[in-house]
């Protein structure tokens, strides 16, 4: 794997759990991408003005050693298969000891950047990224999401008659955006992180911490799965619904679906595992049986995309 990032987590980007918030490993992974593409012969895939970018479709984290304010950080990578226009890509980054503190694997598609239409590899750059391939690290491997095609039908229309619940509603900023006027990539967490905590059924027990009647608790991502299924400009409206898919003592699987209140039509969707994190000890802290039974009361098994 290839040096293709280095830099650290800072104050500014840790959030309320006291740790490097979820929409900053995507921001950095991308920084890592722009250098990949650049050493296979792909210029600037990210400056206005090209006439070829990478779309990001879908990225899968794993969320392996959590880090905390200044900690130094490297992601070291590279392309995992390349077909006629679009390419995966692994990712991890690191600790400064060399611990793994997440593994990311990236679909991206070759495409126009204003249409989105994909097209075709340039012939020069699918013989330099095949030319380095990697195999899969360890780290980028899925634990508790197994593959998965991704539901069909996701709309708003969908959510209302299964029953989603309402945890975030809203509109996308120009700050939101990227040089050609499409929602940046690690919007494609940061406006679920920013929302998680109005999903009162699956997070009781932050939900209690919030309001002092409880211990200090957060909730904490372990893994994630988006799909990408619109793209969204400044101006553009969301709603997020969201519903608990299972749980056992440690963790509980959930699904996102952010969508668009004026089609009706889905921006994107995520699938989680996330568990409470001791925010004193540093630990994942287990169930009770009285709150896992509750939790399985409202688990809907089919909502898996």
């Amino acid at each position: 794997m290839r040096d293709l990032w280095r830099g650290n987590a800072n104050a500014w980007e840790c959030d309320e759990l006291g740790h490097l918030n979820v929409k900053f490993y995507l921001a950095k992974a991308m920084e890592a991408v722009a250098h990949l593409a650049q050493g296979a012969g792909m210029t600037a895939p990210f400056r206005g003005g090209a006439t070829a970018t990478l779309l990001l479709r879908e990225v899968h984290i794993n969320f392996l050693a959590e880090a905390r304010p200044g900690a130094p950080l490297v992601i070291r990578g590279g392309f995992t298969s390349l077909d006629e226009n679009s390419c995966q890509a692994a990712l991890v980054m690191e600790h400064g000891d060399g611990r793994p503190a997440a593994g990311l694997t990236l679909r991206l598609d070759h495409a126009v950047p204003t249409s989105g239409q994909v097209f075709p590899w340039p012939s020069r750059f699918a013989d330099m990224a095949r030319q380095v391939l990697i195999s899969p690290p360890e780290p980028c491997s899925p634990r508790g999401l197994p593959p998965h095609p991704g539901r069909p039908n996701v709309s708003l229309k969908a959510a209302d008659q299964i029953g989603l619940t309402e945890i975030g509603r809203g509109a996308f900023s120009p700050a939101d955006c990227d040089v050609f006027g499409f929602l940046r990539p690690e919007g494609l967490l940061a406006k679920v992180s920013d929302s998680v905590i109005h999903f009162r059924e699956a997070f009781p027990e932050e939900w209690d911490s919030q309001s002092g009647n409880g211990e200090s608790l957060g909730g904490a991502l372990l893994e994630g799965r988006i799909r990408a299924r619109g793209r969204p400009r400044a101006g553009d409206l969301f709603v997020i619904r969201s519903g608990l898919v299972e749980a056992n003592p440690n963790v509980r699987r959930l699904v996102h679906w952010v969508l668009d209140p004026v089609s009706g039509q889905p921006w994107w969707t995520t699938e989680g595992v996330a568990a409470m994190l001791d925010l004193k000890a540093r630990r994942i802290r287990k169930m009770e049986d009285e709150r896992l039974s509750a939790l399985r009361a409202v688990c809907r098994k089919d909502l898996a995309g």
